[in-house]
């Protein structure tokens, strides 16, 4: 699976209609269409009191809105990062910084120079992830249709839209609209909030933050998506939806996890 997909999820297929006050269980399998149903990454989601955890094998991470704090934690290492975007950008600025310097000890002298602007590109990036992802147009027409085609998937039916940016196609996405939960989750908090931080792990498009697509996305509840990326498609889809209390437990990091720097978490293996 492209690495830059593996929290899609983030971006659609969670975010936006889920009643935060009953607790969701969801669980939702995601694959690129170039390797396969069976490379397909599975994952569980816990949504409770605008509280996010998104729980993958080798990661877990979670969006509080109350508080503004992203939480990351890795299973296998027993260990976990916790802090606002600022903070996240801080540590890995700094993380590339150090990289720099080391790089810098050992390069050529015609060499550095290109390292220089090389790690400064990337570190302006970080601040401003939009600017330099090279994809958003500085004009564009967002087209959203409905088709009139409908599937039941998680035992819901879905109906099927059509997504065009400059009348290429994007993405299709099916929304529950009958059936889905009350939209409580303030989706444009979020946004706000964290934009960067899911703009600079590439997981989701520059269309997705206009207001046209937002206000699409609480005509229901997403349950199949499939983006377009040039080449591959990005599939993820909902296999289970059940309305559950979530344990308080369930949104705090374990006692026997030890608090760590990004650095140390190992975010870069992830990405």
């Amino acid at each position: 699976m492209k690495k830059a997909k593996i929290l899609y999820i983030l971006v659609f297929t969670l975010l936006i209609n889920l009643q935060a006050t009953a607790g969701w269980v969801i669980t939702q399998q995601s694959y690129d269409s170039d390797e396969g149903v069976e490379t397909a990454l599975i994952e569980t989601i816990y949504l409770q009191g605008n509280i996010m955890k998104v729980v993958q094998p080798e990661m877990v991470t979670m969006f509080n809105l109350n508080t503004e704090m992203i939480t990351i934690m890795s299973p296998v290492k027993k260990v976990y990062w916790t802090g606002k975007v600022a903070d996240y950008k801080k540590e890995i600025k700094d993380a590339m910084q150090l990289a720099m310097e080391e790089q810098l000890k050992t390069a050529r002298d015609e060499q550095k120079e290109m390292i220089r602007k090389m790690y400064q590109g990337m570190m302006e990036s970080i601040d401003n992830p939009s600017k330099f992802a090279g994809e958003e147009p500085e004009e564009y027409e967002l087209k959203i249709e409905k088709t009139g085609e409908k599937e039941r998937i998680a035992g819901h039916i879905a109906y099927k839209y059509s997504i065009t940016v400059n009348e290429a196609i994007k993405e299709e996405a099916w929304l529950s609209e009958s059936s889905r939960p009350h939209e409580e989750f303030d989706i444009n908090k979020f946004y706000t909030i964290f934009g960067d931080f899911t703009s600079q792990a590439g997981t989701h498009a520059f269309y997705q933050n206009n207001e046209k697509y937002i206000e699409f996305a609480k005509k229901g509840f997403p349950l199949k998506s499939i983006n377009y990326n040039g080449g591959y498609e990005s599939i993820s889809e909902v296999t289970n939806l059940k309305k559950s209390s979530v344990e308080a437990s369930e949104f705090i990091p374990p006692a026997d996890y030890q608090k760590v720097s990004l650095l140390e978490i190992g975010l870069e293996e992830q990405e």
